[in-house]
Formats: C-alpha cells, sequence, structure tokens
C-alpha cells in the first residue's frame, strides 16, 4: 500500500468517527439535560477552542514531524473516546465531561486536518493532487454524511456507550495507518530548529506571506466570504425545512441526505472539469453556480426543487474546495503549508460564525427566504474578487503547465 493509500484510510476512518460523534455526543448530552443552552453549549465548546488554536496549530505542523503528529492526533482522540466509554458504562459522565471531551476534540481534529493537508503534497506528485483531494473530499463526504450520522444513531439506541468505543476503534485505525507511512514528513532541512523564529514570529510570517501572495490572498477572501454566505440560510435551515417547505424530522434529514449526493457528484466532476477549462474557470463556474443555487431558493418554495438546488449547491461547495485547496498545495512552500493552511482555517471558522449570526437576524427581521438571497450577493463578491485576481491565476496555471 503506498502512502497516499494509507493517508486516505487514515482519513476514511477518522471521519467515520466524526460523523458518529455529531450524532451520538449530543443525544448522550440530551440525555443529561433538556435545556437548549445547554446543548448548545457543546458547539461553543467544539468552535471556541478550534478558533483560539489554529493559528499556533499552524506553526506545530510546520515545526515537527508531520507523519507523528498524524498518529499521534489520532491515537489521542482513541484514548479520549476510551475515557468517555468508561464514563459512560461507569454512568458518571456529566455534561462538563462532554464539554471537555468537544473541546479537546476540536483542537486535535484541527491539527489532524491541517496536518493532513500539509502531508498530501510530500506523498502525491503535484500533477496527481487535484484527483488525490476529490477521492479524500468525496470519501469524507460518504462516511461523515452518509454513514456517520445514520450509524452513530443507531449504535446510540443499542447501547450509549457503543458509538465511543466504535470511536475508538476508528481512531486506532487511522492512528496505525498514519504511522506506517514510509515517506518523509519531517520539517524541510532548511528550518534549523537552532536557527528558527519564535512561534509568535513564525505565526506572523504565515500571516504575511498568505498575504503576500495574490493567489493565495483570493483564495482565502474568497473562502471567507463563502463561510458566510454558506452559514446565513444553513444557520435555520431546519426552522426553513419546518415551515416553508413543511417537511418533518424524516423529510428535514431526507433533505440534508440529497445535498449530501450534490457532494459527492461535485467529488466526482472536479478533477475532470479542471483538466478541462482549468483552476480559474472551475472555480469560477463553480461559484456562479453557488450564487445561482441559492438565488434560486430565494423564489421558490417546492421540497423536491429546494432538494435538488441544495444538492447543487453543496457540489460547488466540494468543487470549489478541492480546487482551492490543491492551488494552495502547490503554491505554497512545504514549510509554510501549516501556517498558511491556518490562516485560511482562521478566516474560514471567522465566517461561518458571522455567517450563523448574521442568518438568525435576517431570518428574524425579513423572513426565511431573503436571507438565501442575501448569501447569493455574498458569492457574487466572490466572483468579483476572482476577476480581479484573474490575471494572476492565468500566470499560475501557465506556470504549471
Amino acid at each position: 500500500m503506498n502512502d497516499y493509500r494509507k493517508i486516505w484510510t487514515g482519513s476514511a476512518a477518522s471521519n467515520l468517527a466524526d460523523g458518529v460523534t455529531f450524532v451520538a455526543l449530543p443525544l448522550l448530552a440530551a440525555t443529561m439535560t433538556d435545556e437548549p443552552l445547554k446543548i448548545a453549549a457543546l458547539s461553543v465548546a467544539y468552535t471556541v477552542p478550534r478558533l483560539l488554536s489554529v493559528l499556533g496549530i499552524g506553526v506545530v505542523v510546520d515545526r515537527f514531524d508531520r507523519r507523528k503528529l498524524l498518529y499521534w492526533a489520532n491515537f489521542s482522540r482513541s484514548a479520549l473516546f476510551a475515557g468517555l466509554t468508561a464514563l459512560v458504562l461507569t454512568e458518571t459522565a456529566t455534561l462538563i465531561a462532554l464539554y471537555v471531551v468537544y473541546a479537546v476534540m476540536g483542537v486535535v481534529e484541527t491539527l489532524s486536518d491541517s496536518t493532513a493537508v500539509a502531508v498530501l503534497p510530500q506523498a502525491v506528485h503535484s500533477s496527481q493532487l487535484d484527483r488525490a483531494n476529490s477521492q479524500i473530499t468525496g470519501t469524507q463526504v460518504v462516511v461523515d454524511e452518509f454513514l456517520g450520522p445514520p450509524l452513530g444513531g443507531f449504535l446510540f439506541a443499542l447501547a450509549a456507550f457503543v458509538p465511543s468505543l466504535l470511536n475508538v476503534c476508528a481512531f486506532v485505525l487511522a492512528a496505525l495507518a498514519f504511522f506506517s507511512l514510509r515517506g518523509t514528513y519531517t520539517v524541510p532541512a532548511h528550518c534549523d530548529p537552532g536557527s528558527r523564529p519564535s512561534f509568535v514570529q513564525q505565526v506572523r510570517e504565515g500571516i504575511a506571506w498568505a498575504w503576500s501572495n495574490a493567489i493565495v490572498r483570493t483564495l482565502i477572501l474568497i473562502g471567507g466570504l463563502a463561510s458566510i454566505g454558506y452559514m446565513i440560510p444553513f444557520s435555520y435551515l431546519v426552522l426553513y425545512a419546518g415551515d416553508v417547505l413543511g417537511l418533518g424530522p424524516t423529510g428535514y434529514g431526507l433533505l440534508l441526505s440529497a445535498s449530501a449526493v450534490g457532494g459527492v457528484l461535485g467529488s466526482l466532476v472536479a478533477a475532470p472539469v479542471r483538466r478541462r477549462i482549468g483552476y480559474r474557470w472551475t472555480i469560477t463556474a463553480a461559484l456562479i453556480v453557488g450564487a445561482g443555487s441559492f438565488a434560486a431558493i430565494a423564489v421558490v418554495e417546492n421540497a423536491w426543487v429546494v432538494g435538488f438546488l441544495l444538492a447543487t449547491y453543496i457540489g460547488h461547495a466540494v468543487v470549489w474546495n478541492i480546487m482551492a485547496v490543491s492551488i494552495r498545495q502547490k503554491v505554497t512552500p512545504a514549510a509554510m503549508m501549516g501556517r498558511v493552511g491556518s490562516v485560511s482555517r482562521l478566516i474560514g471558522i471567522g465566517g461561518l460564525a458571522i455567517g450563523a449570526g448574521l442568518g438568525g437576524l435576517l431570518a428574524t427581521w425579513f423572513g426565511y427566504q431573503t436571507p438565501f438571497a442575501v448569501a447569493a450577493g455574498f458569492f457574487g463578491l466572490c466572483l468579483v474578487l476572482m476577476a480581479l485576481a484573474s490575471g494572476h491565476f492565468t500566470r499560475f496555471e501557465r506556470d504549471v503547465a
């Protein structure tokens, strides 16, 4: 098994655990409290530590052996869920324990995901990055959104400790896959640990480099705007599905499944489309599809049509993400990969937080359909940024060719 297959296996196993956790831990919390604020605090415990640690994680990824970071991150997640399994079995689990699990999980997950993105260009030839990112993303959508959530619910119905026990096994499998990597994934030799700048200076270096590179800067800004646009309607989508589309819980689940189908299809077409029309036009076309999907949802109320449009939207998001990651991997120096990726993640997470707040306000003030139109406007701004940077992308594609 070559190193790419091991990275794919590790990613698939850890994403399955993430999908199970997405359903199982809130269900476990619901057995302890029926207060919405305490349940919502799980998301806060997951998000805030990620925001606070993401830039520092970028430095860690650039300083240390990335192979070791990957397998230790997954071994530690396995140990975390082993502890939770023991608490559930002994009936000593508390909400505080779940908040701690969510907080640690969020930080370690960010470390693992950031390292995996940085490792891939060292394991795969540059010409194969589009295909590799597409396969990993497609697998992630399948196991994280199709298999993981229903499996988590089914296992929790069997016994509350079973989902955590499955996660222990899944993260051990991921850790062993990363442990078996045979390539060289250390920090490049010219980054001498004895002479490198301080931790804070390295964070600043990453931010400065990301901002100085026109292509990376454009991708990061588009990612931030797209994150706002995405979260504006998705922050209240469950209410929209019930009040506008007339869907119950089962219908809402099917609506989300339909959108996940779009993600799988997007992962399949991303690389072939890029080969035919290039990075710049693939990203441009994807953003047009994203804007058009939300603009259309703003004026229709048919559940089938909305399901199709949401699938189209998620398909665009997957294509955009694959293109953005592949370009960043090709442009960014290996020694800077972790820090530049962390800047992108910080802006993306911040955009999600802004979009969530904005979506709630817009839905309250103007109803459930207007925010979709506003979200489409954010993708229009993304298209403006792509147009302004078109010369840089053209030169990049010429250099790659």
